[in-house]
């Protein structure tokens, strides 16, 4: 993965920095995700990536307890979860801090932190969420 290249490449670049940017359309005010290079509501070219606290409710989750590819950094078992950030709808995927293997509940408000997924002698930018 390269993170200068691709629609997304400023969500990458903002997560190595330590801020969430999400795109917005210029012309029409909506968020888009996954990002494009073109609203698909207005067909404005005009994408702004907007930066925007790491405040969200849990969509969905999973615990997993087998390990796969590029899974071997992180302890097991690990929540990933399924987030939907305040105030623009996008959902995003993180992993969740869970010391206390406590199951999350959907609609459970949470707070991220940037974080990192060592893969193949790489350390990729990742949400870690947290219980508020």
């Amino acid at each position: 993965m390269d993170a200068n290249d691709g629609a997304d490449a400023p969500y990458w670049n903002g997560l190595a920095e330590g801020r969430l940017l999400l795109p917005r359309c210029g012309g029409c005010g909506a968020w888009t995700w996954p990002a494009v290079s073109r609203c698909g509501g207005c067909g404005s070219e005009d994408m702004q990536w907007v930066e925007r606290p790491m405040a969200a409710t849990v969509f969905s989750w999973t615990r997993t307890w087998h390990r796969f590819g590029f899974t071997e950094s992180l302890d097991l078992p690990f929540v990933s979860i399924v987030a939907t950030v305040d105030d623009c709808g996008i959902r995003l995927l993180g992993r969740l801090d869970d010391p206390g293997q406590v199951d999350p509940v959907i609609g459970e408000a949470i707070t991220g932190r940037i974080g990192a997924t060592r893969v193949e002698g790489r350390d990729i930018p990742t949400i870690i969420w947290s219980r508020n």
